[in-house]
């Protein structure tokens, strides 16, 4: 979204226009205005100046991983890691622990994540005896399963 939008939206928010008014008048839909708006204090609090600045600060590279921020949770990981668990199983585990913090959340592709990212020498052999699965690489679940032999425009 760029910042002549945000300002469109302040103005009308000013005038108590809906997300759905203001979605018209810039031609976007009115779910993407309305998560603007929520996301940015509300539409009594919205400014457009301030939303900018919060979404450049969002896109600022490269970003700090959860693992590396947080001390505790990364010693809660740590020590799931050290009972044997599966990061699917530990990601569970901190949900059932840590109820109502959602700093201890993490999910385990991010778990995954940091682990083969550290892969390196003699970690990356300890990685391999650590996992069920022993391998020492991470195969993206998000991309297509075979992407090879494929012929193009085939008729059969």
């Amino acid at each position: 979204m760029r910042f002549e939008e945000r300002e469109i939206i302040s103005r009308e928010l000013g005038k108590d226009r809906s997300a759905r008014f203001i979605a018209k008048v810039l031609g976007r839909h009115h779910s993407t205005i309305a998560r603007e708006i929520d996301r940015n204090g509300g539409p009594v609090e919205y400014r457009a100046v301030e939303a900018e600045r919060r979404a450049e600060d969002n896109l600022r590279r490269p970003k700090e991983r959860k693992l590396e921020s947080s001390t505790r949770l990364h010693d809660a990981v740590n020590d799931g890691l050290r009972e044997q668990w599966s990061p699917k199983q530990i990601g569970q585990r901190l949900c059932e622990d840590y109820p109502d913090d959602p700093e201890m959340r993490v999910s385990h592709e991010t778990i995954y994540e940091c682990l083969y990212l550290q892969a390196r020498g003699e970690l990356r052999t300890q990685l391999t005896i650590a996992l069920r699965q022993g391998r020492t690489r991470r195969v993206n679940r998000s991309r297509a399963t075979s992407t090879r032999g494929k012929i193009l425009d085939m008729v059969n």
